[in-house]
């Protein structure tokens, strides 16, 4: 509602001016519907202060127009983006989108985005034990700022969600991952040919599909085989070995045999004295030899 409301009287048709008081008082005498244009609604620029309040041109809210509640909804949210560096330590980076809430009342901890003498930052609201009140940086750099009488401020809206830039990788930690990933992937086939070497020789050491869990965890504890169980059994039941090699590795039994045997999972050096067999020493130290 604005602070002053023109009416026409009946007679002569001459406007005169009522207080808002006097408004709302008519309006109700008279049975008319109305609704007050109380809620702030701001004219958005595009992008907020992270460091020292702004003016460049990109400030967030630029003017303000009032809309009932029932229009607006109880606050308005809107999308800004984060500029600078002072508030890294709350994990809010250069390019993420704030999620603001406007008019909200703050509280202390929450972080808001302030305009102060038509400049406008984000920072930490905090209120000190002489009713003091603050924005406070989560960068060291940068000294905290009180709000006093002799400064126009105003909090805008708090931050209720922040949502991160998408980070865009270089060619070079491109290629580093990728020639990793190469390296890492002839690594385990280097590994999985020693290990079928090592099961030929020792064919007579399995004694049934059950035994690859120990070649599992022999390659994974011993060989610095990264990839998973089920990665294994595959390579296991593709490895190049002889027609009358009696167990071979089938689908689901490594995963199977380690989850009903506790100390599999532990390092093979600590198996001795936790429930290992003799036959699962055996074959795991001729393993360990000849791999």
């Amino acid at each position: 509602m604005t602070k002053e409301i023109e009416l026409k009287k009946k007679q002569g048709c001459k406007p005169y001016v009522m207080s808002p008081e006097e408004a709302l008082e008519f309006f109700d005498r008279h049975g008319i519907q109305y609704e007050i244009c109380d809620t702030p609604v701001p004219v958005l620029g595009n992008r907020v202060s992270c460091g020292v309040p702004s003016d460049t041109g990109e400030q967030v809210i630029e003017d303000y127009f009032y809309l009932p509640k029932s229009v607006v909804g109880l606050h308005l949210i809107v999308d800004v983006v984060a500029q600078g560096d002072s508030m890294i330590e709350a994990d809010i980076h250069e390019g993420d989108m704030l999620q603001l809430e406007i008019g909200a009342e703050a509280h202390d901890g929450d972080i808001v985005v302030a305009e102060i003498e038509r400049e406008y930052t984000a920072k930490v609201f905090f209120s000190d034990d002489k009713r003091q009140k603050w924005l406070l940086p989560k960068n060291q750099k940068y000294n905290a700022i009180a709000l006093t009488d002799q400064k126009e401020t105003r909090i805008s809206g708090v931050v209720r969600n922040i949502v991160k830039k998408a980070p865009r990788v270089s060619y070079s930690e491109c290629m580093d991952i990728l020639n990793r990933s190469l390296a890492k992937k002839h690594q385990e086939g280097d590994v999985m040919q020693r290990l079928a070497k090592a099961a030929r020789e020792g064919c007579h050491l399995f004694w049934a599909a059950s035994a690859w869990a120990v070649a599992y965890c022999v390659v994974r504890d011993c060989c610095d085989y990264e990839g998973s169980v089920s990665d294994f059994e595959r390579k296991a039941i593709d490895m190049n070995l002889p027609p009358d090699f009696a167990y071979p590795c089938s689908v689901g039994k490594v995963q199977r045999t380690i989850s009903n045997h506790p100390y599999m999972r532990l390092h093979v050096d600590k198996w001795k004295g936790n429930g290992a067999s003799v036959r699962e020493i055996v074959l795991m130290e001729f393993l360990r030899k000849n791999m």
